[in-house]
């Protein structure tokens, strides 16, 4: 096997483990709001 296929075929597996989609995976992510968002008044660049 060349690189090419070696690299998608490991992409694949790290990416879909259990053969969804990849917005089917970003879905299930934990996120919780009140940990990353913050008033826009405290953005001080």
């Amino acid at each position: 096997a060349n690189r090419g296929e070696l690299k998608t075929g490991y992409l694949s597996i790290v990416m879909d483990p259990d053969e969804l989609p990849l917005d089917e995976h970003c879905e299930r992510l934990p996120y919780d709001a009140s940990k990353w968002e913050f008033p826009r008044d405290r953005l001080k660049l």
